[in-house]
Parts: C-alpha cells; sequence; structure tokens
C-alpha cells in the first residue's frame, strides 16, 4: 500500500510528491467561498470509488445540501450512500456536551464503515458552542486522537474571516501534519484572484511557492 493518499485532485497532487501522507490530519484553511468544500468532497468521492470509504462530518452544512451541491460538480454521492462506501453525519453543536455526542458519532461512523478517509466541516463551526480557549484546546486534542486511533486520512477545514491573519481558532496549526492555505482577493481592476499556499505537509518535499486557482461547474484547477 502506498504511503500517499491522493487528494482527488491531479494538479495538488503534483504540488504534494502524490498527496497526502496516509493517516495525517491535514487544515485546510480558507476564507469563506474559496473552495474548501470543493476540495474536500472531491476527496471524499474519489476515495469511496477507489475503495477507500470515508465519512464527511458537517457541522456547517445540511447532508441535503452537500449531497445536491456535490452533484453539480458531478459527485453524485447517493450511490456511495447505498453502498456504504460513503457516510455524510449532519451534525450541529450548542454546548460541550454536544461535542463529545458528535465526536462519538464520527467515531462510530469510522468504524462501521472501516472507513479510511474523513473530512470534518468545519472546526470553526464544531467549536461555536464552546466558551472556553481551554475547551476548544481539548476538543482539537479529542479530534486529532481520534484520528490517531483510526488511521484515517484527514482533510479538517477551518474558517478564517476576511482580513484576519490567524488561520484557526486555537491550537489545530500546531497539531496538523500539514496546512494548505487558500485565499481570494480583488485586483485593483475589481477581478477575483484566488491563491493556494503549501504552509507546512510534514515528510513531503511541497511546493514552497503561491498557485493561482479557479472553481467551475468541474472543480477547482490549480496552476502549477
Amino acid at each position: 500500500m502506498s504511503d500517499r493518499v491522493s487528494t482527488g485532485n491531479k494538479e495538488m497532487d503534483s504540488l504534494l510528491e502524490g498527496g497526502f501522507q496516509r493517516s495525517s490530519m491535514v487544515l485546510l484553511a480558507g476564507n469563506p467561498g474559496a473552495g474548501k468544500t470543493t476540495i474536500s468532497t472531491k476527496f471524499i468521492y474519489e476515495g469511496a470509488i477507489n475503495d477507500e470509504p470515508g465519512v464527511y462530518a458537517s457541522f456547517a452544512e445540511t447532508r441535503k445540501r452537500l449531497i445536491t451541491d456535490a452533484k453539480k460538480l458531478g459527485l453524485d454521492f447517493e450511490p456511495l450512500i447505498a453502498k456504504k462506501k460513503v457516510e455524510i453525519l449532519d451534525l450541529s453543536i450548542g454546548s460541550e456536551t454536544e461535542v463529545q455526542s458528535a465526536l462519538n458519532q464520527i467515531f462510530e461512523a469510522l468504524t462501521t464503515f472501516k472507513a479510511k478517509r474523513l473530512v470534518v466541516d468545519s472546526i470553526t463551526a464544531m467549536s461555536m458552542g464552546l466558551e472556553t480557549e481551554f475547551e476548544k484546546r481539548h476538543l482539537i486534542r479529542l479530534l486529532y486522537r481520534l484520528i490517531m486511533k483510526t488511521g484515517c486520512t484527514t482533510i479538517a477545514i477551518t474558517d478564517i474571516p476576511w482580513k484576519s491573519e490567524r488561520i484557526g481558532e486555537s491550537i489545530e496549526e500546531f497539531v496538523a501534519d500539514g496546512i494548505i492555505l487558500m485565499e481570494h482577493n480583488f485586483d485593483n481592476e475589481g477581478m477575483l484572484r484566488r491563491n493556494m499556499r503549501v504552509i507546512k505537509m510534514r515528510g513531503t518535499n511541497h511546493t514552497r511557492k503561491t498557485h493561482r486557482y479557479e472553481i467551475d461547474h468541474k472543480g477547482l484547477h490549480i496552476e502549477t
């Protein structure tokens, strides 16, 4: 078995020596609308059609909305869900107790489906019900332990507010094995420009450049 897991995007794979390291946790950070969910749904879909079952734990969108939006990109999850190759969890958080319940549901789905891939969308939404920095740090540690226990290759999404210089809410950028930063802004002519940078990727000779990318009905396209 290869120690690399394809991201589902050939251009991104080429920037990462073939993909993510198996069993790693990669933080996918970006502004709203940067394409984080586009990358993550393709990651789960490509795994499922290549005999790597996956779980998509959604704290931001409903299960129905995710399935509908993915279908617009040509990713039909319904047959894969029927074959138990994919599970999409519709989760919401309002307290620390519900965080633990959500983690339990994720763990149960990972073990039931013998999942190899996991997406958490997003850590930001997951931690909204937590009041203190201690609770948020505890959440990240619990999530990281769950990932290490199951051995899943994981994308953990975090949302960066406009004009913010912080990547994460707590310590996720320190415990993550990799960080991919997705940003977009408007140039002097009012044109939308999207840029991607690999901030770190342990054990990988990754790109050090800033790469432009575009999103259309077929997905995300990166200039390599």
